[in-house]
Order: C-alpha cells, then sequence, then structure tokens
C-alpha cells in the first residue's frame, strides 16, 4: 500500500513538472504577457555592410534623447488577444505616419511577427520579458540594402492602464 501511495504522488509531481514544462516550451506564458500597449524605451542597431560596402556602424536611440534622435514620438507597439499588432508611429506634432500590423505567436522563447500591412515581412525575435519590460533581439534589414543582417536590440515597457 505504501509502495502504491509513494508511485501516486511522484506521478502527480511528475505531471504536475510536465504541465509547467509545456507551458513554458509552447510560450502560452510570454504570449499572455505580452498582450498589451508597449513603449520603446531603447533601441541599438549594428548594421553590417552600411550602403553595401565593407563598413559596419551602430545606431543607437534611448530615452530621454529618442525624440531628437528619431525626430519621433517613442513607437507604441500593441499585441492583442486575437494574434494582431501594430506599430504606432507618430511625428513630434502627434501625427500618425505610419502603421505596420500583422499577425503575431510565439515560439518557445521566440517572437514571430508577421506583418501584412504595408507589405509583407516576416520578422522573428528572440523575445525576453521581465516583469514590464520586454526585450526584442533580431536580425533585420535596417539599412534597407536587400539583406536581413543588422542586429536589432531593443527594449520597450508595458503600458500599465
Amino acid at each position: 500500500m505504501r509502495i502504491l501511495y509513494l508511485l501516486l504522488i511522484t506521478l502527480s509531481l511528475a505531471s504536475c513538472a510536465n504541465d509547467n514544462t509545456s507551458k513554458t516550451e509552447t510560450g502560452e506564458a510570454a504570449a499572455t504577457d505580452l498582450i498589451g500597449e508597449w513603449n520603446n524605451l531603447s533601441i541599438k542597431v549594428d548594421i553590417n555592410s552600411k550602403n553595401n560596402t565593407d563598413s559596419t556602424d551602430t545606431f543607437e536611440a534611448a530615452q530621454p534623447h529618442w525624440e531628437e534622435k528619431l525626430k519621433i514620438r517613442p513607437i507604441r507597439t500593441f499585441f492583442r488577444t486575437d494574434s494582431t499588432w501594430n506599430s504606432a508611429h507618430y511625428n513630434l506634432k502627434d501625427s500618425l505616419f505610419y502603421n505596420p500590423s500583422g499577425k503575431w505567436w510565439i515560439n518557445r522563447d521566440q517572437l514571430v511577427m508577421l506583418q501584412t500591412f504595408p507589405s509583407p515581412d516576416t520578422t522573428t525575435y528572440l523575445l525576453t520579458i521581465t516583469k514590464d519590460t520586454a526585450t526584442f533581439d533580431a536580425l533585420l534589414d535596417w539599412d534597407s540594402d536587400g539583406k536581413k543582417d543588422d542586429r536589432y536590440f531593443g527594449r520597450q515597457v508595458k503600458v500599465k492602464r
């Protein structure tokens, strides 16, 4: 009887451990944490082969100098429960000038953002969320040279409502 009791406890604990691991592996916790509005705190881009040359460059912008450096307000990105997203870009006169949108999903520790508007594109970010701050790390085509070879690292803060 005692062995049966120990076996049941062990199986119960193992199933609880598997449930927690499964949620982490599938990204369910990250997906729930991501839903809401996020505002940029900083970006850093290491640009490879700038202007299709062998040179590299680094572009950085962070609060409180974001607006001075980029000439726009911090980007507001919205992740919704229906797996849609948009990133509202406002100029310094608070006019919306760019608003890409699409679908998103989590795959383990990666955020996949499928842009459907204004033009199709897919970017996969290594995503880390700690409390109300998230980091996004990906290769992008920052310099518009046709190659996703520029390392993007962005930090965003979740807006509390």
